[in-house]
């Protein structure tokens, strides 16, 4: 639209569009109609208003008459205030054809020039045309009959010559008013069975993309929005002043911008259909962890070259046709398919490797028992020695031991998940359940000549929590720390109370964990160094059965670690279990902090419980 007004300077550009109601814009060609007529009765106003310091120049004062003339010439700066302040184009038209009338009756009243009456009356006669009415210029038409025929008949003292002329002149004239008429009349049918036409496409346009939902935009070479097909927009929250002009691409996802501008360019140099997936700001915001967020919805979005009616592509003309078809739920499907698909091949993945190291766990301790129980068992391979036999029992106790706790630990994995495993609260010292375990693990720290460290008070309140799901907790931490710590390490034991929480924490200076493993740790059967001839044994449920017993209790875990620099393990228990309802599925999340160079394994009890409420 501004196309046709490209010859007007931007400062007047804008007077006009204060001067032209805002309800217009939604119609691009009634903001051209009305922007065009207050353009032209702004021009005649202004020129009427300049002509006024002239007249008192040459003429001196002016007479009532003349000033009532140049107040009716007025009258087109009249119907812009009235477009203006009630937004009514018909009433503004009437209001400056009305003007003109009553400015040619007065010329010709008061000064009998005909031929500035008769142009005034062919101003009126042509903007009625412009009305589109037929009612109207009828009117204009029989006003002007009415002056002519009252121009002939004149008072009796005129001379007979004039009154001839006269008559003669309005003779001439009412034949050339009817065939105008006649004009004016064609051209008004014509252009509304054009209206009526154009109004029926747009409907149909507008069922059409309703009815399959999607919206439709033409864009100019800029990418700006020219033009709008349709309500679509309504039903994501958008109006029509948020998408015209700049607003569209504005909306558009900032990491999508080059790609629509690209769809637009291409659609254009090319001239081929285009296509491309963008991500568009639809509505305010909603609600994500207590902050206000943008909504963005995905859109497929297809574009086509709009030629003019040579079918060549012109500067002027080039324009973009885009359909924008809502593709979220497709694509939010397709995320979770893809999702669903990684999850399934990472636990077909962790099965696998489950299998290969429980087959592992198994077979060991199994062939020991089996052939040391043959050895027994037969008269040529049982050993003479009495120490010897003994030495043999002990290896099959403790390879059935071994078997006992895999077997275990695969049991409570699976109660865990499933949502079976229970657990009943008691009350219990801490400290004493804490030396207890570490007295458990003390002898297979000694044989790993591995230092262990207690520092905790032994005066805490009671904890009231499952205490056998306590001690299950607390020797899969000591048995990590311990079997992952070379000789001559050492493993620390902390305990302090943290608000409503009792804290307990094993920490290490042995193998430490990768950055990359930190995040899986927790999963069922994931082990750091899964290879088959790794120097450490063990399923890769300990964690996991630590995470599981954990979050039935509502607590909470963190785990810092790093290659060669130890690992750190800290868990939060509600000192009144009874507070906390029991939990039936445990999906507490491993709180991960991946360390920095080597760290130090003999810090304070307070760089450990700063370190945990940062995690937390």
């Amino acid at each position: 639209m501004r196309n046709s007004f490209k010859f007007v300077p931007s400062s007047v550009m804008q007077w006009l569009d204060h001067l032209t109601p805002a309800q217009a814009v939604e119609h691009p060609v009634e903001w051209a109609r009305h922007k065009f007529f207050v353009a032209t009765r702004l021009a005649v106003g202004l020129c009427v208003l300049a002509s006024g310091p002239e007249f008192l120049y040459l003429y001196g004062v002016p007479s009532l008459q003349h000033a009532a003339q140049f107040t009716l010439a007025l009258t087109p700066l009249a119907s812009i205030v009235v477009l203006k302040s009630v937004g009514d184009f018909r009433l503004a038209q009437d209001v400056s054809i009305c003007g003109w009338l009553a400015l040619a009756v007065s010329v010709s009243a008061t000064t009998g020039q005909e031929a500035i009456s008769i142009s005034l009356l062919t101003i009126a006669l042509i903007e009625a045309a412009l009305t589109m009415e037929i009612v109207m210029v009828a009117c204009v038409i029989a006003a002007t009959l009415v002056l002519i025929v009252l121009g002939a008949t004149s008072p009796a003292n005129m001379d007979e010559a004039i009154i001839a002329g006269r008559a003669t002149l309005a003779l001439s004239i009412a034949p050339l008013m009817i065939y105008m008429a006649a004009l004016a009349a064609g051209a008004i049918l014509v252009e509304h069975t054009r209206a009526r036409a154009d109004r029926r496409n747009a409907r149909d346009l507008r069922l059409l993309t309703s009815a399959i939902g999607d919206i439709v935009l033409h864009f100019d070479r800029t990418g700006a929005v020219s033009s709008i097909v349709g309500d679509m927009h309504k039903a994501y929250g958008m109006e029509r002043r948020d998408l015209f002009g700049r607003g569209f691409f504005h909306r558009v996802h900032v990491a999508d911008r080059p790609a629509f501008l690209k769809l637009v360019s291409d659609a254009i140099s090319q001239d081929a259909p285009g296509h491309a997936v963008i991500r568009l700001h639809v509505s305010a915001a909603e609600h994500v962890g207590g902050y206000m967020e943008p909504v963005f919805k995905y859109f497929d979005a297809r574009t086509c070259h709009v030629q003019n009616k040579e079918g060549e592509a012109t500067p002027h003309t080039s324009a973009v046709v885009c359909i924008l078809r809502d593709i979220t739920t497709e694509k939010r499907a397709e995320e979770e398919i893809g999702a669903a698909r990684r999850e399934s091949e990472l636990a077909m993945a962790s099965k696998t490797r489950f299998l290969a190291n429980i087959s592992h766990e198994l077979r060991t301790p199994l062939n020991a028992i089996i052939g040391f129980s043959e050895m027994l068992g037969s008269e040529d391979l049982e050993p003479d020695d009495p120490e010897k036999r003994r030495e043999y029992a002990r290896i099959i106790r403790d390879s059935g031991h071994h078997l006992h706790e895999v077997v275990s630990s695969i049991l409570d994995m699976s109660k865990i998940e499933s949502g079976s495993m229970q657990i009943f609260p008691e009350p219990f010292s801490m400290p004493a359940l804490v030396e207890q375990c570490c007295d458990m693990i003390q002898l297979r720290a000694d044989q790993g000549k591995v230092a262990l460290v207690r520092e905790y008070p032994s005066d805490m309140d009671e904890l009231v929590a499952d205490k056998r799901a306590c001690k299950q907790i607390l020797i899969n931490l000591l048995s990590n720390a311990v079997k992952f710590t070379p000789a001559h390490g050492k493993v620390t034991v902390r305990l302090w109370v943290e608000g409503n929480n009792l804290a307990f924490s094993v920490s290490d200076n042995g193998i430490g964990i990768a950055a990359h493993d930190l995040a899986r740790l927790g999963d069922p059967f994931f082990q750091a160094s899964s290879s088959h001839d790794r120097a450490y044994e063990g399923t890769g449920l300990g964690l996991s059965v630590v995470r599981g017993l954990v979050g039935l209790h509502g607590g909470a875990i963190a785990v810092e670690s790093a290659p060669k620099s130890g690992t750190s393990v800290t868990v939060r228990l509600p000192i009144d279990g009874h507070k906390h309802p029991q939990r039936t599925n445990a999906n507490t999340k491993i709180q991960t902090i991946a360390r920095h160079g080597a760290g130090t394994p003999g810090q304070d009890v307070s760089q450990e419980q700063e370190m945990v409420k940062k995690i937390a």
